[in-house]
């Protein structure tokens, strides 16, 4: 898992230091942004960046394709449950092994939980960790109603279940809440 620059910072990991020319069009927006972001532009470049090369580069190689929510729930809304879990267990027993191979080189519940973060980040979606005693409790709010909290419980399941992880799951109406141990996280 690449860490965030506060955190290598704070780990006193090296930085490096390189000089771009960057059109004054772009520079504006970037700092509009930072500003929105309450970030420096120097923070919001390197978050841009680490987005880019452990996503957005990957994703589009392992055939991910950026959708529209609305589309996403419209589809969902025409399936019945019993097809959107049939074709989600179908998908979460191949796709998230060859996805953390190809983002990762690695197959753990490490990279797959690093996945599903940044995935949750690049989708929009509130993801909130929670350190709960021996279990680390993820909530992802992502606004895609019953059908879309179904389809995530039933790929998630598939993939924890190939990493011989035993989580838990819990659904809502725009929610997915899932529990894994801790000690299926690997030491970093």
């Amino acid at each position: 898992m690449m860490k965030s620059q506060a955190e290598s910072q704070q780990y006193g990991e090296p930085t490096g230091t390189v000089t771009f020319r960057i059109d004054a069009q772009i520079l504006t927006k970037l700092k509009k942004y930072a500003i929105y972001e309450k970030s420096t532009v120097n923070g919001l470049v390197n978050k841009l960046l680490l987005q880019a090369v452990e996503w957005d580069i990957v994703a589009a190689k392992s055939k991910w394709i950026p959708t529209e929510r609305e589309l996403i729930k419209l589809i969902l809304d025409k399936l019945d449950d019993d097809m959107i879990i049939q074709v989600a267990q179908a998908e979460g027993k191949s796709i998230p092994r060859d996805l953390c191979l190809s983002m990762r080189g690695n197959y753990s519940v490490n990279d797959w939980t690093d996945i599903i973060k940044m995935r949750s980040v690049v989708a929009g979606f509130d993801l909130t960790e929670i350190n709960a005693g021996k279990n680390m409790v993820f909530v992802m709010r992502h606004d895609l109603g019953k059908k879309y909290s179904m389809h995530c419980k039933a790929f998630y399941e598939q993939a924890f279940e190939s990493l011989e992880c035993p989580a838990t799951f819990e659904v809502s109406e725009n929610t997915l809440v899932f529990k894994i141990p801790k000690n299926n996280l690997l030491a970093e």
